[in-house]
């Protein structure tokens, strides 16, 4: 990458500057990603620890009702499930939950957040909708929609609501007038998140596709900038192949660079606004965006550098 390096010493801040793009882009996807991740968590957690499948109401239209609106009877020996919004009380200071009842849990286990807001502890007495218990334990289970859970046995949800029934059946096993979705799917019952997690996906998406685009033009600008060296180049006997892999070995270091200082940053910066708001790291889903970030940058950058393939010398330094 002899001519690439020499390229980069001599038009340094052109190359720090598209390099500063592809850093900016990165920080974005980063932070963007951990705050979708953190998100996902505030809105599913409390349903991703349930141990199974869940079968729920079966809708008009033949899909499953979202937790908050499903209303089926339990089953003999079947574990069950109550979801409701309410509201605990201690005293004069109330917070709006989530209620959790389980058939399978004998405990009422509230959130530190919400505990620590109403000066609750294990052994205090709340008032959950209309039913006044005990706290068993202070731990956190999890949110759903955005708000705490406060999870109890299923018959003390029953006497907090007011409801009879349950709000879905922890079984894989068939009930008439009932729809499962499997485990992995469960975050699909939560009101909201599908919009949410899809709008998320879309403006990542966007980023990444504005990424290629902007290396690709600041390439296909700078190839056609210095046709004239390279067709010297050429005539020197370069070969189209060595332009072309010099083109993108600078294309790579650019981009290479970029990627590393945006997740430096924007994994300072994750770090930083956690206290703020909520943010969790997917290295996964991370790793991913940054690779199709790296992968369609270089083919915009390959489509960029395409006359270097087709360039003719003589034609070119007659221009």
């Amino acid at each position: 990458m002899y001519i690439g390096w020499r390229e980069i010493r001599d038009a340094k801040g052109r190359f720090a500057l598209i390099t500063g793009v592809v850093a900016l882009l990165t920080l974005m996807v980063v932070m963007l990603s951990a705050l979708a991740a953190g998100l996902d968590a505030e809105s599913t957690s409390a349903v991703r620890s349930l141990p199974g499948d869940l079968r729920t109401q079966e809708s008009a239209d033949g899909s499953a009702t979202s937790l908050t609106d499903s209303r089926v009877q339990q089953e003999p020996g079947v574990p069950a499930l109550g979801v409701a919004t309410t509201r605990i009380a201690n005293g004069d200071h109330a917070a709006a939950v989530s209620a959790f009842g389980r058939s399978d849990v004998s405990a009422v286990t509230v959130d530190p957040e919400t505990a620590a807001s109403l000066g609750l502890h294990a052994g205090s007495t709340a008032t959950i909708g209309a039913a006044t218990v005990r706290i068993d334990a202070v731990a956190d289970v999890g949110k759903y929609a955005h708000t705490s859970v406060v999870q109890m046995p299923l018959t003390v949800w029953q006497q907090a609501t007011g409801r009879d029934g349950a709000s879905a059946l922890l079984t894989d096993r068939a009930v008439p007038g009932t729809v499962m979705t499997a485990h992995a799917d469960l975050p699909s019952l939560v009101p909201g998140y599908q919009s949410e997690h899809s709008s998320f996906l879309l403006i990542q998406a966007l980023l990444v596709v504005i990424s290629a685009v902007v290396v690709g033009g600041f390439f296909a600008v700078w190839t056609g900038q210095r046709v004239r060296a390279l067709a010297v180049v050429r005539a020197m006997g370069a070969s189209r192949r060595y332009l072309l892999r010099d083109g993108l070995g600078q294309a790579l270091l650019v981009l290479a660079t970029g990627l590393v200082v945006g997740l430096a940053v924007g994994g300072v910066a994750a770090w930083a606004a956690s206290s703020v708001v909520p943010i969790a790291v997917d290295p996964a889903a991370t790793a991913t965006l940054l690779a199709g970030i790296g992968v369609l940058g270089l083919v915009g950058a390959a489509l960029a550098l395409r006359p270097l393939v087709r360039v003719d010398p003589l034609i070119a330094l007659n221009r």
